[in-house]
């Protein structure tokens, strides 16, 4: 009998569990302990965007777990000719059981998390098989109400694009976008090489470079500004040798920056109302505590690139903080600061 294992079944554990038994379920081939570690990793890398290979270590705590009666699975799990992983059972699969109270409660968490994260046509064989098990979940508790609810816009827009665009990026394939930005009265066709996808604050982008561009040059373009997307067989992908995908948005909120910008260090007062708001949840990863005041506030220090989303991070915290220096960003903030002063208290409004 297998002993419990503690091993959190996170949302990486589901995937390499899920992606394990569709493996298995295909009598057709027969799979190595290469094979399934391949296949587990190319099915993470489908969400993190990037390999990071799966440990020999890892996939062996997953046949344990699967093996095992922790989540009411017992896979029948064999190895044939000490080399090749089958079911035993040619029925089998971990979608066509009933679970334990531990695996019921594990899978809901699990699941939960991954609701929000099935807009990739790339993992529909995966999402197959997460489903059956929610499906699975909603049987034995009389209802599929979820406990965790991640902010997300309904009916986004630019939705629609995230899978053609996600493997554009991936193949380095050049694709031609329709994009109408705000200020513009119609769509323009233009020859994008995409370099990245990156989400903030509930909306998709695209970083990329157009075509046209004289000098290398980053370009951002929003999703919900495509009206379609279509791939360029006949230009040849061009990388941008100043491009780092991994770092490029380390010294950065939000999107906004240029490929020559630099970061600055930004000093911000933090009063004592909302001192342990902004410590507990920094603005930036380089966010420094430098001076803490008697009366409850404190002094902070980042460095930054400075952009709008910088700004307007600020500007959202009202009157409980104050930009000191540089100087210039100071002024910037002061001036947007005067102008809601003189909306709100203009007697013609």
């Amino acid at each position: 009998m297998q002993k419990n294992l503690a091993v959190p079944l996170n949302r990486s554990t589901l995937i390499r569990i899920s992606t394990i038994d569709r493996c298995l379920r295909n009598r057709f081939r027969r799979w190595t302990i290469t094979d399934l570690i391949d296949a587990c990793t190319d099915a993470l890398a489908e969400y993190e965007g990037r390999s990071n290979p799966v440990s020999r270590r890892t996939f062996q705590n997953d046949l344990a777990l699967m093996r095992s009666d922790r989540l009411g699975y017992n896979a029948p799990i064999v190895v044939r000719d000490n080399k090749y992983y089958e079911y035993d059972d040619p029925d089998y699969s971990i979608t066509h059981l009933p679970l334990n109270d531990e695996g019921l409660d594990a899978l809901n968490s699990a699941l939960d998390i991954l609701r929000q994260l099935q807009g990739f046509p790339q993992l529909a064989s995966s999402i197959e098989t997460i489903s059956k098990l929610n499906e699975q979940i909603s049987r034995h508790t009389g209802s599929s109400t979820p406990a965790m609810d991640m902010e997300h816009v309904e009916g986004y827009r630019g939705a629609g694009f995230i899978g053609t665009i996600y493997d554009a990026v991936r193949k380095q394939q050049t694709i031609v976008i329709e994009y109408q930005s705000f200020k513009a009265r119609a769509a323009d066709s233009i020859t994008v090489y995409p370099y990245l996808l990156k989400e903030y604050r509930n909306r998709w982008f695209l970083i990329g470079e157009k075509a046209s561009n004289r000098a290398p040059q980053i370009n951002i373009f929003a999703l919900d500004r495509i009206h379609s997307v279509t791939i360029d067989r006949t230009r040849p992908f061009h990388k941008c040798v100043g491009f780092d995908p991994a770092h490029y948005f380390d010294d950065t909120i939000g999107v906004t920056r240029l490929i020559t910008d630099k970061p600055r260090r930004v000093v911000i007062k933090i009063d004592r109302q909302q001192a342990p708001y902004v410590e507990s949840k920094p603005f930036h990863r380089s966010q420094k505590v430098e001076q803490r005041f008697r009366d409850g506030s404190i002094q902070i220090s980042l460095k930054v690139i400075i952009n709008n989303e910088l700004e307007r991070l600020i500007l959202g915290y009202g009157g409980h903080v104050e930009v000191i220096a540089p100087p210039e960003f100071r002024a910037r903030v002061a001036e947007s600061i005067g102008i809601a002063h003189s909306r709100y208290h203009n007697p013609d409004h």
